[in-house]
């Protein structure tokens, strides 16, 4: 008997997103090298050689930054010729549940690098004084001179005026 619960089937949904991620992130020939993995749920390395018509180097290359990067998997099992000469194959396959794994972590630490920068970029002083180098965020800056006089407001600051006051950082 077989179990309701186990899907035999990839769900297109996961195929899209092993797409396109690989497009987005990577070059070409990895977009091909996961395309024949998503089309094949297993493929020897021969016959991807075969299909793509890379050198063997270069679809090693390929293959290693996507295994590297956890994007597929590989096995390899060492098969017995009619001969008797054993030789060793690879094995390359997709782990959709590994892939979503990767995909979440990287969208969270992309998401969270995102928050930092604009953090960092909020809290980063945005005026500079050129005569006592002090800085001044856009919110200091607003309360440290009075616009109607062209004064500053506070001791440490009446060198300021809105002449001398230059933005950036």
């Amino acid at each position: 008997m077989t179990d309701p619960d186990v899907l035999t089937e990839v769900p297109a949904a996961l195929k899209r997103l092993a797409k396109y991620v690989v497009r987005g992130f990577y070059g070409t020939e990895h977009a091909l090298a996961l395309d024949i993995l998503i089309r094949n749920p297993c493929v020897k390395e021969e016959d991807m050689l075969e299909l793509l018509k890379f050198d063997r180097k270069q679809l090693r290359a390929v293959l290693n930054t996507l295994k590297g990067d956890k994007f597929i998997k590989c096995r390899m099992r060492v098969e017995t010729a009619p001969d008797g000469k054993t030789t060793r194959h690879n094995y390359y396959f997709i782990n959709y549940r590994l892939l979503v794994n990767v995909v979440k972590y990287k969208l969270d630490h992309m998401r969270r690098r995102i928050e930092t920068d604009e953090r960092d970029s909020t809290n980063r002083a945005s005026f500079k004084c050129p005569i006592c180098f002090s800085t001044f965020t856009d919110l200091e800056a607003n309360q440290l001179f009075d616009p109607r006089t062209g004064k500053g407001t506070a001791n440490r600051v009446l060198l300021l005026s809105p002449v001398t006051l230059s933005a950036g950082l």
